[in-house]
């Protein structure tokens, strides 16, 4: 395999579809506190680099994030609907705020849990989070 490289404006080694949001992530990454390449990876996994792709479950955007409303509005927990103080399906297109809501909240998960494999997983989609974080 022969490895080649192209300067392309980002300080990050990351894939093609991810550079339009290099200099995001970088930002965001330095506002929380934590390695731009998780958060490179997150949005890879989450969207492909994708701004407004919206998953089968309701989560919008980059970082994949659950709204306040759409469908994920009728997701109900013990104390009402699940994600009533998430922002709107409309702020989440936004990739500046995506990624900010979506890098702020890994950085909160990875403060409450402990550690990036824990953050990783509870971040993940509910039922399974990222289960792979192991592997």
């Amino acid at each position: 395999m022969v490895e080649v490289e192209y300067d392309l404006g980002c300080s990050l080694n990351v894939p093609d579809k991810l550079l339009t949001w290099c200099d995001l992530i970088i930002t965001h990454a330095g506002k929380y506190n934590i390695d731009p390449y998780l958060v490179a990876a997150v949005m890879l996994q989450e969207s492909g680099g994708q701004p407004d792709v919206v998953s089968v479950s309701g989560a919008i955007g980059l970082m994949q994030i659950m709204p306040k409303d759409g469908i994920a509005a009728s997701f109900l927990c013990a104390n009402g609907p699940c994600f009533a103080e998430r922002p709107s399906t409309q702020e989440l297109l936004d990739p500046e705020f995506n990624i900010n809501f979506g890098t702020r909240m890994l950085a909160g998960h990875i403060e409450k849990y402990g550690s990036v494999r824990d953050a990783l997983k509870a971040y993940g989609p509910y039922d399974v989070g990222y289960y792979y974080a192991d592997i």
